[in-house]
């Protein structure tokens, strides 16, 4: 599943590259991640949690990460699994970064990913991914910009993450189809 997108947030390039270097910053910016160590290799540890209504499940599993502070680029490396129906991900993710044209004192990211799905998540992914991960990204995005809107030191993070909904990604992505419909219909009137 391939998935590319972008989104602003406050601070300057140099500032937003330091920040997205600190991991355990942003994993609080993920619904549903938690990092809970590095291996040997300096790899992060980590989980995430995923509900599906009441049931949820716990995906754990290792990133890799590179940051160029001075090309305002990096990447992420992920595998991880869940012990439910042998649901397994592998994520790559590149970023870059560069000045906002439309927001002074704003940076534009764009995000680049590649994800190989396996077990249950497969068919999720070949029927509904794409515009899963671009509701999984405007509430990243969000998250990110509202942690970066102040100078405050980060939060200490929750000593379990709350999980990530998907029944609520899913009812935007629904909201989002049924609005293109709307748009569509009134189009097509006039």
């Amino acid at each position: 599943m391939h998935f590319e997108g972008e989104f602003s947030v406050p601070g300057t390039p140099d500032a937003v590259i330091r920040r997205f270097a600190d991991v355990e910053r942003m994993a609080r910016c993920m619904p549903g991640a938690a990092i809970e160590g590095r291996d040997e290799d300096g790899n992060y540890l980590g989980a995430m949690l995923v509900a599906f209504g009441p049931k949820k499940i716990r995906f754990r599993g290792r990133v890799a990460v590179e940051t160029d502070f001075a090309a305002h680029t990096g990447s992420l490396r992920g595998r991880g699994a869940a012990d439910m129906r042998a649901a397994r991900i592998e994520v790559r993710i590149a970023y870059a970064l560069r000045d906002d044209p439309a927001a002074s004192g704003a940076t534009l990211v764009k995000l680049t990913s590649d994800a190989e799905l396996g077990g249950v998540l497969a068919d999720f992914a070949r029927t509904g991914g794409v515009p899963f991960a671009n509701a999984l990204m405007q509430d990243f995005s969000k998250r990110v910009a509202e942690e970066f809107a102040t100078d405050a030191p980060p939060q200490v993070a929750p000593a379990q993450p709350v999980p990530l909904a998907a029944h609520g990604l899913i009812w935007q992505v629904i909201k989002a189809k049924l609005l293109h419909l709307v748009r569509w219909l009134g189009l097509a009137r006039a």
